[in-house]
C-alpha cells in the first residue's frame, strides 16, 4: 500500500513539475515575443520601426538590387493639430494598411516617424516601382471616416532605385528624400524618381538636416538587445 502511494506522490510530483515548467517556458516565450515587439514594431501602426530598419539592412543580401519609397502625408498635420493625437494616430494606422497591402517578401514597410515612411523593395523592376507608386497614391488620397469625421490626405512619394546594393543606406534615403520634397513641389498627390531630377542647388537643400537626423538614427547602435531576430527579414 505505502509503494503504492509512493508511486502516485511521484507520479503527480512529475506531472506538477513538467507543468510548471511548461508555464514557465510559455512565460519566457511571451516576453521574448513582447521584447521583440517592442524593440522592432511601430506601437502606433503595427509597421516596422527604425530599429527594424536597421536590422533589415544589416541582414539584407549584398546582391540584391534595392528601391526604396520615401513617404510623407501631405496635410496630416492640420488634421492631426485639429482633431487631435487619437484621430491623426487612427488615421496613421489606415495609410499603414495600405502600404500592408502591396508589401510581399521582398518588400517591407516602416514607419520611420510622424507621418514618414519608408517602403523597401527587393530585386525590383523600374517599372513595378513606378505602378506600385501610383497605387499607393490612389489608395492613399481616399476618403476616410473616423469616428463619424469625414477625412482625407495625399502622399508625396519620392523614389531612389538603384541596381548595386553596394550604396549605403543613408545615401539612399537622402535621395529618396530628396525626390519626395519634389514630388510636393511638383503639386503633391505624385511621386518623383531621383535618377530624372536635375542636381541644381535648390534641389540638394531639400529636407538636409531630416536626413541627417534620420541617418544618425539609423547608424546609433539599439540599447535593445535582439533576443531573437525577425523571421519575416
Amino acid at each position: 500500500m505505502s509503494i503504492s502511494l509512493t508511486a502516485l506522490f511521484l507520479i503527480g510530483l512529475t506531472l506538477a513539475l513538467w507543468i510548471y515548467t511548461f508555464i514557465f517556458l510559455r512565460s519566457v516565450m511571451m516576453e521574448r515575443n513582447l521584447l521583440r515587439k517592442l524593440a522592432y514594431q511601430d506601437p502606433v501602426t503595427g509597421l516596422f520601426n527604425r530599429n527594424a530598419l536597421e536590422l533589415f539592412w544589416k541582414r539584407s543580401n549584398r546582391q540584391e538590387s534595392i528601391a526604396i519609397m520615401y513617404l510623407d502625408l501631405d496635410g496630416f498635420k492640420a488634421i492631426n493639430d485639429t482633431y487631435g493625437h487619437q484621430i491623426g494616430d487612427k488615421l496613421l494606422r489606415r495609410v499603414s494598411d495600405h502600404l500592408l497591402q502591396v508589401t510581399n517578401s521582398n518588400q517591407k514597410a516602416f514607419r520611420i516617424g510622424g507621418d514618414e515612411f519608408l517602403l523597401i523593395m527587393k530585386d525590383y523592376d523600374a517599372d513595378q516601382v513606378k505602378v506600385l507608386a501610383g497605387l499607393l497614391l490612389q489608395k492613399i488620397s481616399v476618403p476616410y471616416d473616423i469616428q463619424g469625421i469625414n477625412l482625407q490626405v495625399t502622399g508625396s512619394i519620392g523614389i531612389s532605385m538603384h541596381p548595386s546594393p553596394k550604396k549605403p543606406l543613408p545615401s539612399l534615403l537622402k535621395e529618396a528624400d530628396i525626390a519626395m520634397y519634389q514630388a510636393k513641389r511638383m503639386g503633391r498627390n505624385c511621386y518623383a524618381v531621383y535618377q530624372k531630377i536635375k542636381q541644381g542647388s535648390n534641389v540638394r537643400s531639400y529636407g538636409t538636416a531630416r536626413v541627417k537626423k534620420l541617418a544618425a538614427g539609423i547608424r546609433k547602435k539599439t540599447k535593445v538587445q535582439s533576443i531573437q531576430q525577425m523571421a519575416t527579414f
